[in-house]
C-alpha cells in the first residue's frame, strides 16, 4: 500500500552504482514526472457539477482557463457510447428504450454493471491487450509460420478480464506463468498459457546465427515489456545509454540477462527438416508424453517412408526370385523385409503376402499422422541460467564486460540480489514490475490508468501512451493521471473497477458539441471540455453490421486458423489463405501477420508486429470505398432487410424504416431524413422493376440498409 499524504512523496533509496561506479541515475534523472513518487492531491472545487473526484480535476482545469464544460451527451448517444466502449457492440432497441424509461437515479451504474459482468467486456477490454502484446496467430517476417496454438493465449487474456484477475498477478503471469506454484493442472495449464506473452512476438527464423536469434528474441521482448507495461522505450538502450531517458546499456543488458535465460524456441520438425521453432508444451496431465509421441512421428517420418520405399524394392526382389539382390539389401537394412517373409521354410505366396501387410502397415502409418495434442507456446528457464554480456554496438558476437542480471535502476531501490541463483529471473521481473515500494509499480500504474483512459475518453492523459519518456508528451492534468494510479493501486489493481470509476464521472458523459469559445482556447480538446468523437474500430464495425443482420455468433471461438498448412503464408500461388466469413465475434478472427482481413487494413487495425497502444486514426476515401464495394457489407445489407421485412404499404413502410434506424444507428430519424430515404427507396424500387429484377422491394431496402452502414453516425460515437 502506498503510504503518502497530500504533502509527502512516497519516500525511494540511492541508486545502486552501475559497474563502472558511477550512479546509475541521478536525483536529476529521477525528477522526470515519470519517475516521482505518486502524489495525492485533490483541488478545491465550489461547483454541482462534478459526480466524482475525477470530475474535480477535469473541472478545476476548464475554470484555470475559463472554460465551461458541454452538456451532458443526449440518452440515446450515451447508451450507444457505454456499450460500444465497454463491450464493442451496440444496444439493441429495446435496450436503448428502457435505458430511456428507466428514471432510476442509478440506472446509469446499473447498466455499467451488468456490462462490466457480460462475457463481451473481456472481448472488448481483452482484444486493448492483445494489441499491446503485439498478438498474432502466424510469425509473420520471411517464412510467415502458423502460430497454431496462439488462440490459446488470446482466450487466457478474454477470460482473465471477464475474472477481473488483479493487474499484478495478470503481469505475473504472463511474465513467469510457468514458474508459479498450482494446485491443479488445469491452473498450471492456464498459468503456461499465459506466459504465452514472451513467445507469441515475431522472429527471423531463417538463416538466423542461433546466438544472434537469442538476442533479438530477448530485444524484441525487453522492447514489448517497456512499451506495453512501462511506457519506455528500453530497446533504445541496447547499442548504447539511451540518449534521452535515464536507461543506462547496463540496465538494458540487466534485463537481457533474465530473458536470455529464458527459452522460447525449440527444434521441431517443419516442413521436411529439423527447424528452430516455437517452444510448444504439451496440456494436460499426459501433455509432456503426448506431446513428445507427437513430435517423434514427424521426426521418424523420414526414415518411415524410406523404410517403405525399402520394402517395396524387398518385394519385387522377392517376387522375381531375385535372391542376390535380396540379400545385398537386407544386409544393409534388416527391416526391408517382414520376419514372417524371411522364413524360407514358408511357401512364397505367403512370404509375399506377409510383405504386403508389412507394406499395409507402414503406408497406413504415413497415412494417418497423429492428431495434434493439446499444446500452448510457454515458455521456460534454460538449463543454466546466466548474466549476460554488453554486446557493442549492439552487436551479437561483440562481448563486453558482463551485467548481473536486474531491474531498472530508475524506478527501483533495494532490488539487487533478488534473483535467486539458478534461476533466470522472470518471476522477480513478474513482481518488480508491479512493486510499488522498490520496484516499477508506481510507473505502471500510471501507465495502465492512461491507456484506460485513453480507450474511454478517447485520448490519454499522457497523449503519447507508448511513451512515458521524455520524447513523450506531458500528462494534460498530471495530479488526476496520480490520483487514478493511487486508486488503482488501493483497488487491488482492479481493471474493472478502474472502468466503472471513469464511466460513472459526468466527464465521460458529456456531449461532444462544439463550442467556439472553448474551441479558440483550446483547438484540441486537452481539457476536456467535451467528450471526443471516435470512428468504432474495424471490430466493432464488423460485429455491429453482423448484429443488425442478425448474423452475430456470441459464443467463444477457440481456433480460426486449424485449416491453415504450417505456412500461413506461402510463396507463389497461396490458395488456402486465413478466412473471414465466420459470424464470431471479429476478435476471434485470423490475424495473420503480413495477411490482415481487409477490413482491419483500411480501418486502422493495430500492426501485430509490435506493441500498439494507440492505434492510427485515419479518415480516407479508401475506407468509403471499401464500405461501397464489399462483398460481405453487401450481403449483410441484404440480410438486414431480409431480417427486418414487416408490411408493404406507406404505414408499414414508416415502421419499418424507424425500425432500421433504431437498430443500425440507435436512434430515429427526422421527418426530413424519413420522407427522403422513402421517396429513395419507392424511386429505386421502380428504377428495379424496370431493370426487371426479380426482387425490386428487398434489393431497394438493401440498398438503403447498406447506405445506413455507410453513415458517419453508424461508424462514430457521439
Amino acid at each position: 500500500m502506498i503510504k503518502a499524504n497530500s504533502e509527502t512523496p512516497v519516500k525511494q533509496n540511492s541508486p545502486t552504482p552501475s559497474l563502472q561506479q558511477k550512479p546509475a541515475t541521478s536525483d536529476s534523472d529521477k525528477d522526470h514526472w515519470a519517475f516521482r513518487p505518486l502524489l495525492h492531491r485533490r483541488p478545491e472545487i465550489d461547483s454541482d457539477w462534478p459526480r466524482s473526484p475525477i470530475d474535480d480535476f477535469v473541472l478545476a482545469r476548464l475554470q484555470s482557463a475559463g472554460i465551461q464544460p458541454a452538456q451532458p451527451a443526449g440518452d440515446r448517444n450515451l447508451i450507444r457510447r457505454i456499450y460500444f466502449q465497454l463491450t464493442g457492440l451496440p444496444p439493441t432497441p429495446q435496450q436503448v428504450n428502457s435505458f430511456r424509461e428507466d428514471d432510476h437515479p442509478d440506472a446509469i451504474q446499473q447498466v455499467v454493471d451488468r456490462l462490466l459482468n457480460s462475457p463481451q467486456f473481456g472481448e472488448r477490454w481483452g482484444r486493448h491487450w492483445l494489441d499491446l502484446a503485439r498478438y498474432a496467430d502466424s510469425n509473420g517476417l520471411d517464412e510467415n509460420f502458423l502460430f497454431r496454438e496462439a488462440w490459446r493465449y488470446r482466450n487466457w487474456v478474454i477470460d482473465a478480464f471477464n475474472g477481473n484477475i488483479p493487474f499484478d498477478r495478470f503481469m505475473l503471469e504472463q511474465i513467469a506463468g510457468d514458474l508459479l506454484p498450482f494446485e491443479s493442472m488445469d491452473q498450471r495449464d492456464r498459468q503456461r498459457i499465459a506466459a504465452g506473452f514472451l513467445v507469441v512476438g515475431p522472429k527471423v527464423l531463417l538463416g538466423n546465427n542461433t546466438n544472434n536469434q537469442r538476442m533479438e528474441i530477448a530485444d524484441e521482448q525487453i522492447d514489448t515489456i517497456g512499451r506495453a507495461v512501462l511506457g519506455l522505450t528500453l530497446g533504445c538502450a541496447r547499442c548504447h545509454d539511451h540518449k534521452f531517458d535515464p536507461i543506462p546499456t547496463v540496465d538494458y543488458y540487466a534485463l537481457a540477462g533474465i530473458l536470455t535465460s529464458t527459452q522460447v524456441m525449440e527444434q521441431r520438425y517443419m516442413l521436411g527438416q529439423q527447424r528452430v521453432m516455437e517452444q510448444l508444451i504439451g496440456l494436460g496431465p499426459q501433455g509432456d508424453e503426448l506431446d513428445r509421441s507427437y513430435e517423434k512421428y514427424w521426426t521418424d517420418l523420414p526414415q518411415i517412408k524410406a523404410s517403405k520405399k525399402r520394402a517395396v524394392s524387398a518385394l519385387e526382389f522377392l517376387k522375381k526370385g531375385e535372391t542376390d539382390a535380396l540379400t545385398t539389401l537386407l544386409e544393409k537394412n534388416a527391416d526391408a523385409l517382414s520376419e514372417e517373409a524371411k522364413d524360407t521354410e514358408r511357401s512364397l505366396e505367403q512370404r509375399i503376402e506377409f510383405q504386403n501387410a508389412l507394406i499395409a502397415r507402414l503406408e497406413k502409418i504415413i497415412a494417418t499422422p497423429p492428431v495434434i495434442p493439446p499444446r500452448a507456446m510457454v515458455p521456460t528457464d534454460v538449463d543454466s541460467p546466466a548474466d549476460e554480456s554488453i554486446r557493442k554496438a549492439g552487436q551479437f558476437d561483440r562481448k563486453g564486460e558482463k551485467v548481473p542480471r536486474g531491474f531498472l535502476k530508475v524506478v527501483s531501490h533495494d532490488t539487487d540480489g533478488m534473483i535467486a541463483e539458478g534461476t533466470s529471473g522472470r518471476l522477480e521481473l513478474g513482481h518488480w514490475l508491479t512493486d510499488v515500494e522498490n520496484g516499477a509499480g508506481q510507473l505502471t500504474a500510471r501507465v495502465l490508468v492512461n491507456r484506460i483512459w485513453h480507450h474511454l475518453i478517447g485520448r490519454g492523459l499522457v497523449k503519447t501512451v507508448d511513451n512515458f519518456g521524455r520524447m513523450g508528451e506531458t500528462p494534460s492534468h498530471p495530479g488526476l493521471l496520480d490520483y487514478l494510479a493511487r486508486e488503482l493501486i488501493e483497488s487491488g489493481w482492479s481493471i474493472k473497477s478502474m472502468v466503472r470509476r471513469i464511466v460513472l464521472t459526468r466527464t465521460f458523459t458529456m456531449a461532444t458539441m462544439h463550442d467556439e469559445t472553448a474551441h479558440e482556447i483550446d483547438p484540441e480538446n486537452r481539457l476536456l471540455w467535451r467528450a471526443h468523437r471516435r470512428r468504432l474500430d474495424p471490430e466493432a464495425l464488423r460485429d455491429s453490421m453482423l448484429a443488425a443482420a442478425g448474423k452475430l455468433d456470441l459464443a467463444p471461438m477457440e481456433s480460426t486458423v486449424w485449416y491453415l498448412g504450417d505456412q500461413a503464408t506461402a510463396v507463389g500461388n497461396n490458395k488456402n489463405r486465413r478466412r473471414t466469413d465466420f459470424p464470431c465475434r471479429s476478435v476471434y478472427l485470423p490475424v495473420i501477420r503480413n495477411d490482415l482481413p481487409e477490413l482491419f487494413q483500411v480501418f486502422d487495425f493495430a500492426n501485430p508486429h509490435t506493441t500498439t497502444g494507440a492505434r492510427p486514426r485515419t479518415t480516407a476515401a479508401t475506407q468509403g470505398l471499401f464500405i461501397l464495394n464489399d462483398e460481405m457489407i453487401m450481403d449483410l445489407a441484404v440480410a438486414t432487410a431480409q431480417r427486418h421485412w414487416i408490411t408493404d404499404g406507406s404505414d408499414g413502410n414508416i415502421f419499418r424504416l424507424d425500425r432500421l434506424f433504431e437498430l443500425i444507428l440507435n436512434n430515429h430519424p427526422t421527418e426530413e431524413e424519413r420522407a427522403e430515404l422513402l421517396s429513395f427507396i419507392s424511386n429505386t424500387e421502380k428504377r428495379l422493376i424496370d431493370e426487371g429484377d426479380t426482387d425490386p422491394t428487398l434489393r431497394a431496402w438493401s440498398i438503403a440498409c447498406h447506405a445506413m452502414f455507410s453513415l458517419s453516425r453508424f461508424q462514430f460515437l457521439e
